[in-house]
């Protein structure tokens, strides 16, 4: 079986991807999850890799060439013997025709950093209609059959994002002009969606964080006798906000037209600033994996990011995300929902406080953690349960520092 390999999805990236570089040639093996290309987005450099191992059968794309996502770059072959085979003839949305008839998916398999069935459908005129907008497919939703974006649904994004009376500069004040970049024009883009089209509800509460402090104490001590990475204040935070989705799964959901698609897997992004914009790597399975793996991975994805070394496994697959301004001393902050994601936390510093604690007003450390989330999958009771799940494991976190099972802590 010959099958197509085609950009995937990179989280909120704006427009196209430019062609970097091929890491393999015609006729060559490869493994799965062997890096097969590079691409540049606005935001990194990323590597895609392999969902499946084959036999490299056609370059489709030259290297340089820029494009949206979910545009085929290469086919792999199953065999040595496909590899004379003629290369299948795409489908009618890669052609380019100004079809309105949504995009079928035949028994074609797509590779890349998401699994098969994540490919974004939409038609021909849709996908044109949204380059030329310089929409992110991946940020609008499909009225269509199997979830397809059609023309009336980027018409509808477009009607709701109509600019207003032009800005007119102050008469007599100097001014500054900068330009806005990629990465600043995605974001731009990505969170006036988000607060448009998903209606955000907030819930917000106080954590008693003496007892996380001092285990935080221990368990750097711990680390460091071992050689590990010593877990952070936030780490403790990733692993309380990944056991509390696993006891409401709700929150770890997506609101998708007619249904409510609830994930299996607990998938954080962690939100990470770089000079111009951010970038949202995943920490994948983040249930299954203990303080100690949590952080060393932590700690590899923001050195990737900072080096524009994410792979594109790195940025895919998000379901949940975590936003820390804490070390720049903000108490606190609240967050715009990464779509399609139905929540995102927003965690402020670690400050003293003056608090009623068995009856004497004391000093405490405490952290406020504000929730944000879609109130078209989410309900306030959900959001409730989930902030006081959250509270729980962080002022009695000894569960936090009980390694997960070998089987799942990879």
């Amino acid at each position: 079986m010959i099958v197509e390999i085609v950009i995937p999805n990179l989280g909120a990236t704006g427009g196209d991807v430019t062609i970097q570089d091929f890491l393999v040639k015609p006729g060559e093996f490869v493994q799965a999850g062997a890096p097969l290309f590079v691409v540049t987005t606005d935001k990194a450099t990323v590597e895609v890799e392999a969902y499946r191992s084959g036999y490299l059968h056609t370059l489709l794309v030259e290297t340089g060439s820029s494009l949206p996502p979910g545009s085929p770059v290469l086919l792999l072959a199953d065999t040595v013997e496909e590899l004379g085979a003629p290369a299948p003839i795409p489908l009618p949305a890669e052609q380019g025709q100004g079809s309105e008839k949504p995009l079928e998916e035949p028994s074609r398999r797509y590779l890349g950093a998401t699994p098969p069935g994540s490919r974004i459908l939409a038609s021909p005129l849709a996908r044109r209609m949204a380059r030329q907008a310089g929409l992110d497919l991946a940020s609008l939703p499909g009225s269509g059959r199997l979830g397809a974006i059609l023309k009336r649904d980027v018409l509808r994004v477009l009607a709701s994002h109509q600019p207003g009376a032009p800005v007119q500069p102050l008469l007599g004040v100097k001014i500054l002009r900068l330009p806005v970049s990629a990465a600043r024009k995605a974001i731009a883009q990505t969170t006036q969606w988000s607060k448009s089209q998903a209606p955000h509800f907030y819930a917000t509460t106080e954590i008693d964080m003496v007892a996380a402090r001092e285990l935080h104490s221990q368990t750097t001590i711990y680390a460091e006798r071992r050689g590990w990475t010593p877990p952070t204040i936030n780490d403790l935070v990733l692993r309380a906000t990944a056991l509390a989705l696993r006891q409401v799964p709700r929150l770890n959901a997506s609101y998708q037209g007619d249904e409510i698609l609830v994930y299996e897997e607990i998938n954080l992004g962690l939100v990470i600033g770089l000079p111009d914009g951010m970038i949202v790597p995943v920490l994948h399975n983040a249930d299954r994996k203990n303080l100690y793996t949590i952080a060393a991975q932590t700690k590899l994805m923001k050195e990737k990011a900072l080096d524009g070394r994410l792979s594109s496994y790195n940025l895919s697959g998000g379901t949940f995300t975590v936003s820390n301004l804490g070390m720049f001393n903000l108490d606190s902050f609240v967050a715009v929902i990464n779509p399609p994601q139905a929540g995102i936390l927003a965690i402020g510093s670690l400050r003293q406080a003056a608090v009623v604690w068995e009856n004497q007003i004391v000093p405490r450390w405490m952290m406020t953690a504000n929730l944000s989330v879609d109130h078209r999958a989410v309900d306030g009771v959900h959001a409730a349960t989930f902030m006081q799940e959250l509270r729980t494991l962080l002022e009695n976190p000894f569960s936090l520092a009980v390694e997960a099972p070998k089987e799942e802590a990879n």
